[in-house]
């Protein structure tokens, strides 16, 4: 358990041509995927436009990396939270197989890059508002509401502000929502399950005492809310059940029947493990309905997503004509 993954900062002038070697070869790569994607014309030639192209993303990369440098000698150290390392790796990973799946029904890398961001701001938010609903009594102000780096995100809220996000993004760009949403269900399946380990480092989401063998125990200096007792490492147990639903989406991806049931299968699946992993958690969202009922704010939340996600996959289930039966 790690909260505080390294700290950044000050930097020497002897870092600043690593950082924007860095950031070039980001760019470069970034602009390789795209061409790759997009049809090419037989008589592109030229040895100026990759000079150009090289050129202006050497310029680019190097003021990225002049603003990066000063802004890190400015607030140094900067704690790189574990938490953070481990979303940036899952939104990485989610959006690679995107990208992936993508490919292979000819929706190209830009438009993957469109829905992608407008999922993650619209789930930034969503999730916000809905922690700040659920814990406004321990918000003074509105600087409260509106401080991150505090913590405070909702899975649900997230879910809900994020689809909200890609949805208004294919009505702009002109994409099929339901087309989009089935590229989602894995991708999010897959970065959940990098969150999760970022939560067991940061030692937030914690579990409830138990004496099982594989308990663990966490320090003081972390989110834990019950630091030094043995409990369930409740955020490996969702973060291994993730990968598990993921395996399952990718396994019932070419045999599903409509548009948008692949969405659909994920938020079933994950109101499932999302129901029984609840029994194992402590934390702050690990809030009862009342006081002394079994039941957890998230566990509802789960039922009703899920009855839900069975109503919608029962009405929209293609129905053999007549014809065909007999």
């Amino acid at each position: 358990m790690r909260s505080v993954l390294v700290e950044v900062g000050p930097w020497t002038w002897l870092a600043f041509p690593l950082l924007w070697a860095a950031l070039l070869a980001f760019v470069l790569l970034w602009q390789r995927i795209e061409d790759n994607s997009a049809p090419q014309p037989a008589d592109k030639t030229d040895t100026s436009t990759a000079t150009t192209d090289l050129l202006g993303s050497a310029i680019i990369s190097f003021i990225v990396a002049l603003i990066l440098f000063f802004l890190v000698n400015r607030f140094a150290p900067l704690a790189i939270k574990s938490y953070g390392v481990m979303m940036l790796i899952g939104f990485a990973a989610g959006g690679t197989w995107m990208v992936y799946a993508a490919n292979e029904e000819n929706f190209g890398v830009p438009g993957v890059i469109d829905v992608v961001l407008a999922a993650l701001v619209g789930g930034i938010i969503g999730s916000r508002i809905i922690y700040v609903l659920l814990n406004l009594h321990s918000c003074s102000g509105v600087s409260d509401m509106v401080d991150l780096w505090a913590g405070g995100l909702s899975f649900h809220g997230g879910v809900a502000g994020g689809f909200l996000g890609v949805y208004l993004c294919c009505r702009w760009r002109g994409y099929s929502f339901l087309r989009i949403a089935d590229l989602f269900g894995p991708g999010v399946a897959l970065g959940y399950a990098s969150a999760r380990i970022g939560c067991f480092l940061n030692g937030c989401c914690n579990g409830t005492p138990t004496d099982l063998p594989w308990a663990v125990t966490f320090p003081s200096t972390g989110a834990c809310t019950t630091p030094g007792v043995p409990i369930h490492p409740t955020q490996l147990y969702a973060s291994a059940l993730s990968l598990l639903i993921f395996a399952i989406l990718i396994w019932l991806r070419p045999r599903t029947k409509r548009p948008g049931h692949l969405l659909v299968a994920y938020l079933m699946l994950y109101s499932v493990m999302r129901f029984g992993v609840e029994f194992t958690r402590a934390g702050v969202t690990a809030r009862y309905l009342t006081e002394g009922f079994f039941m957890t704010e998230a566990q509802l939340a789960c039922i009703i997503i899920f009855v839900l996600g069975g109503i919608v996959v029962a009405a929209t289930w293609p129905r053999r004509s007549r014809e065909s039966a007999s």
